[in-house]
């Protein structure tokens, strides 16, 4: 057992036996593991609230993210089920010997049957319920067929064997619209740290990478597993109040970000050079590409591609893969997410007493 343990308003992780683990993954607070699971790379379980239960031989792969809705509802994960690569699990209940496919999402309260397979790719939204034995695609997602013994074998060999064979519904492709986010941290290793201007109320977790020209103003957050980078030439901003979710890659090159105050950018997110204005929402596994404008108090949908140019105007949600205008956002909406960004200045700082502040990272 190699991952960083992590205890958080006096719970500590409670591990099961031959449970093995990858040096860069973490495991924080209210969370159980059952025995032989097996955690790649940069994976990250953060139980911070309500519990995190995942049973015997859970296999969380490279990047996965599970997490829950603060005190209000935790995370379920059956025996033997395989949360794939980038992928996340948030306040909802896995059953057993599911394989959740690469960078699929499954959303607050929704409950998985036994024996499930759910697509690459595909979001379930809050509070959708799937039986047993289904085959679930899409975004939002829908049942699209029932499980074989001899298909469900072959995924599961296909997910844990890091293999693409005919006909995959469990692997995104490395290339195209939506591709497989980078798992490792290659790109980023040899990038100079370069100017940090990060304030002592922000927290920055451990394992965050950071690299570049970077400004994190007072009671934002990266939370673990992030990756924030530019190349000399390009900056990073990020506002007061904003919090980077876990596994969120921001990766700018020469060219500049700006997110603005109290915005919420979700787990697992990719964003390059955009603009973010304040109080914003940009949901759970979302892309946003290079020169797109997401105006103020605007919401992007999860899983939502915003490309390059796009322009979401304020006070509207945007979402689908191209992301359109989907509708207004509403009042009670608005106030909903508000609370959730206060909720994460709380998380910012609890772990700065958990964990101490900032410490620059070395130069390279």
């Amino acid at each position: 057992m190699k991952f960083d343990l992590i205890p958080y308003k006096g719970f500590f992780p409670k591990i099961g036996k031959d449970v093995v683990g990858a040096s860069t993954s973490t495991v924080i607070g209210n969370t159980v593991l059952g025995s032989e699971c097996i955690l790649k790379d940069r994976v990250v379980l953060r139980g911070d609230g309500a519990e995190i239960i995942a049973g015997k031989e859970v296999v969380f792969l490279d990047r996965s993210t599970v997490h829950v809705a603060s005190d209000l509802m935790g995370s379920y994960i059956g025996d033997g089920s395989i949360i794939g690569r980038f992928s996340l699990v948030h306040a909802c209940k896995i059953g057993k010997s599911v394989i959740l496919g690469d960078q699929a999402i499954v959303m607050d309260g929704s409950e998985v049957g036994d024996n499930c397979i759910i697509a690459a790719n595909s979001l379930i939204p809050p509070g959708k319920t799937f039986p047993n034995n289904s085959i679930i695609s899409g975004a939002p997602a829908k049942i699209i067929g029932t499980t074989e013994n001899k298909s469900f074998r072959k995924y599961r060999f296909e997910i844990l064997n890091n293999e693409y064979l005919l006909d995959s519904i469990v692997r995104s492709n490395a290339e195209g619209d939506d591709p497989l986010a980078e798992l490792g941290l290659d790109p980023w290793v040899n990038y100079k740290v370069g100017l940090e201007r990060i304030s002592s109320r922000a927290f920055v977790a451990p394992d965050a990478i950071i690299r570049g020209d970077v400004t994190v103003k007072d009671k934002a957050s990266l939370w673990f597993a992030t990756i924030i980078s530019s190349l000399p030439g390009g900056n990073i901003f990020i506002g007061e109040g904003s919090n980077i979710q876990d596994n969120t890659i921001i990766d700018v090159g020469e060219n500049s970000l700006v997110i603005g105050k109290k915005v919420t950018v979700g787990h697992n997110v990719r964003l390059g050079a955009c603009t973010i204005g304040d109080n914003c929402l940009i949901g759970m596994g979302c892309t946003i590409e290079d020169d797109a404008i997401i105006e103020e108090d605007a919401f992007v949908g999860a899983r939502a591609i915003v490309k390059a140019g796009t322009v979401v105007k304020a006070n509207t949600i945007f979402a689908g893969r191209p992301a359109n205008y989907f509708r207004d956002v509403k009042d009670e909406e608005a106030n909903f997410f508000k609370m959730g960004q206060k909720i994460y200045e709380g998380f910012a700082e609890d772990y700065i007493k958990e964990l101490g502040p900032y410490k620059a990272q070395d130069k390279n």
